[in-house]
C-alpha cells in the first residue's frame, strides 16, 4: 500500500510504502469491538472480577489415585494443579473478563491502522520540526 506524503503547509513531498501485513488486512469490526470494549472497563474501578486459577485457594494434592477409581485422572507431578481447574466445582475461570490477550490486542491495533489506512483517515507528515518554540502566555 502506498500513502502520500504531505508537509506541514499541505504540499505533496512524496510517497512512501506500507506494510501490506498491518495495513492491509480486511478490517473485522469483532476485533476492534472486542478491544475497545476492554479498553472501556479497564478505565472504571477495578472492582469487577472474577477468580482466576491461580487466585483459587486450593491444595495441590493429588485428588484421588490415578488408577482403581473408574474416574478420570486428574493431577499429576508437574500438571497443572487439579482442584483449581477451570472444570471442577471450586475452580477459577481459564479467562477471566478483565483478561484480554496481548495478541488479540495487537491484531485489534492492526485492523484498526488497516480500517484507516483504506477509508483515508491516514496522513504521513515530512518532517514535525518548528523554528522556534513559543510558550504560551
Amino acid at each position: 500500500m502506498e500513502l502520500k506524503v504531505t508537509t506541514l503547509e499541505g504540499k505533496a513531498a512524496g510517497s512512501v510504502q506500507l506494510s501490506d501485513e498491518i495495513f492491509g488486512l480486511e478490517p473485522r469490526k469483532d476485533i476492534i469491538a472486542r478491544c475497545v470494549q476492554w479498553q472501556l472497563n479497564k478505565r472504571q474501578a477495578g472492582t469487577h472480577t472474577t477468580q482466576g486459577r491461580a487466585d483459587v485457594w486450593r491444595t495441590g494434592k493429588k485428588m484421588y489415585k490415578q488408577k482403581g477409581t473408574g474416574g478420570a485422572r486428574h493431577g499429576s507431578p508437574g500438571a497443572a494443579v487439579p482442584r483449581r481447574r477451570p472444570c471442577l466445582r471450586p475452580g477459577g475461570c481459564a479467562l477471566t473478563p478483565t483478561d484480554l490477550p496481548k495478541k488479540v490486542r495487537a491484531l485489534a491495533l492492526r485492523h484498526a491502522l488497516s480500517a484507516k489506512a483504506k477509508d483515508g483517515g491516514l496522513i504521513v507528515i515530512e518532517s514535525a520540526k518548528l523554528e522556534a518554540a513559543r510558550p504560551r502566555r
